[in-house]
């Protein structure tokens, strides 16, 4: 079976399993920095399921850059770890909210270390289903490198039914740094970006479209019940287009990169990640629309999104120099200071007089940057 299709399905899975999982954060009680640093916990661990996640995908699309046929019982093994993947959500929302709690921290740390090992299996099986593929050599895998994950999990279930009972969250946390850390030292470079940028356009959809599942049903038929949701309704619209200028932005950049590297994946996938609280961040504005604390986050995150974007930038540059295209385009990060003003003045006056001042400023920012790029393609003739 080419491989192709499943990638993308696989793909899809996880991108899905990545943005839902925001939805299993609770609402602060009110808008206050206490309510929402009282949820640390429950972002805390998205964060951490987050990180898992994209840790998987970039594991598997390097694993998947070696061959282009997979057999009968690799896609068994995957369905068994898409299987366990696809239950994050739910048991990382429910440790979150219950640490202490051996029982879901056992049924979370089975979850992982099953996860892990069904990976583990789906690997060798494409080893096996390949064995004449020498290209396979070059990953360099070695026991180590499947069995360190595993043993900080089984430590953790040490710890938990000892002396701490959150040792298993803990040790989840470790395995996935320890991970990330060990694709880091790989130094691995792709000349093909489509998949990534595929991943980019379905976590960027899906935003888009949990986002209206935030809005409050109307009361009733009448245009006064629709109407009272105004405030929902332009937090929405604003968020959408936050989102949509924020795809618009990858989509400038990839499509004059012709190749990236672990550096360029994770500060995108950090982008990613932020994008991803915006559904988050959308609700609780339009609950408290005129509060300046849902304001500020809102404004912060804006600003972090957009440094974020810098640094992926700045990442392509440095990789690919001879990229004339590239180096001209992003020559400069004007971008980057105009969100920086414009929060930092926009949260100065919501703070002393219109809190709602912080999310038009976003919407002002993004609409001079639209002015501003449009410019430069103009001018360069590139995109």
């Amino acid at each position: 079976m080419n491989t192709n299709r499943f990638e993308t399905f696989y793909d899809a899975v996880l991108a899905i399993v990545i943005t839902i999982l925001v939805l299993k954060i609770p609402q602060p009680l009110n808008p206050s920095w206490g309510a929402f640093f009282s949820n640390s916990l429950n972002i805390l661990t998205y964060a951490i399921v987050f990180l898992a996640i994209i840790n998987i995908w970039y594991n598997n699309h390097n694993l998947f850059q070696y061959f282009d046929e997979i057999n009968n019982r690799a896609l068994f093994a995957y369905g068994i770890n898409l299987f366990l993947i696809s239950l994050f959500p739910y048991f990382a929302s429910w440790i979150s909210r219950n640490p202490y709690s051996l029982t879901a921290e056992t049924i979370f740390g089975v979850i992982i270390l099953i996860a892990d090992i069904s990976h583990i299996l789906a690997i060798l099986a494409v080893y096996g289903a390949n064995g004449y593929n020498e290209k396979l050599e070059e990953l360099n895998i070695k026991p180590i490198h499947f069995l360190a994950p595993i043993l900080i999990i089984v430590i953790g279930f040490i710890i938990s039914y000892t002396i701490y009972a959150p040792g298993i969250y803990v040790a989840s946390l470790i395995s996935v740094f320890v991970s990330i850390v060990y694709n880091r030292v790989q130094r691995k470079e792709f000349d093909d970006t489509e998949r990534f940028e595929a991943l980019i356009d379905a976590i960027a959809a899906i935003i888009l479209t949990i986002i209206v599942l935030e809005i409050p049903m109307a009361a009733n038929g009448s245009l006064g019940a629709l109407l009272d949701l105004k405030l929902d309704f332009l937090a929405y619209i604003i968020s959408f287009i936050v989102v949509f200028n924020m795809w618009k932005l990858t989509y400038n950049v990839f499509s004059i990169v012709d190749k990236i590297n672990y550096r360029v994946i994770w500060s995108t996938a950090s982008m990613l990640f932020f994008l991803s609280l915006i559904p988050y961040l959308t609700t609780f504005v339009s609950m408290n629309f005129h509060e300046f604390i849902p304001q500020c986050l809102y404004g912060i995150n804006f600003l972090i999104l957009s440094i974020c974007l810098s640094l992926s930038t700045y990442q392509m540059k440095r990789l690919d120099k001879s990229n004339l295209c590239l180096q001209k385009a992003f020559d400069n990060y004007n971008n980057l200071i105009l969100s920086i003003v414009f929060t930092c003045i926009s949260i100065a006056i919501g703070y002393f007089y219109y809190p709602p001042t912080i999310i038009m400023f976003c919407l002002l920012s993004i609409c001079v940057q639209w002015v501003l790029v449009a410019k430069k393609i103009n001018l360069l003739d590139i995109i």
